[in-house]
């Protein structure tokens, strides 16, 4: 009796097996020619053709929108102020504000639109510790 299970046991392990390899094949196969020939792919054509309608587009293309907080005559002053304002979480920058270079101009932003700046405009002047700014366009 334990000789007929034991080849019974063989003989359904043997089935398992093969209906694993019939109904799984290998999904990895090193063989080329098993790739369908018949997809075609034309690398010389560009995947976006520009046509009369379409506009490339360039930074100067985009109008920004900053608050000037103060103009400063000491560049450090300047600089300070600007990492107190970055660090509350707002955009700030420093520029050059004349020709003698001798003032120092601390903006917040540059912003998408105008009224970024009017909806923040409470927490812009406590950063910037400033009543008396003004909002001007900006391009990059």
């Amino acid at each position: 009796m334990k000789l007929e299970r034991l080849l019974g046991l063989l003989a359904m392990t043997g089935i398992a097996l093969l209906a694993l390899f019939f109904f799984f094949p290998s999904r990895h196969t090193d063989d080329i020619s098993t790739v369908d020939s018949s997809i075609k792919t034309d690398l010389e054509q560009p995947i976006l053709s520009v046509t009369k309608d379409f506009k490339i587009l360039s930074e100067s293309n985009f109008d920004f929108y900053v608050y000037r907080a103060h103009v400063l005559s000491s560049e450090n002053n300047a600089l300070r102020l600007t990492e107190q304002i970055k660090k509350g979480g707002m955009p700030s920058f420093v520029e050059i504000f004349n020709k003698e270079k001798n003032l120092f101009a601390v903006y917040v932003g540059p912003f998408l639109s105008e009224d970024d700046i009017l909806n923040n405009i409470d927490t812009i002047k406590k950063l910037s510790e400033s009543n008396q700014g003004e909002v001007q366009p900006w391009k990059l």
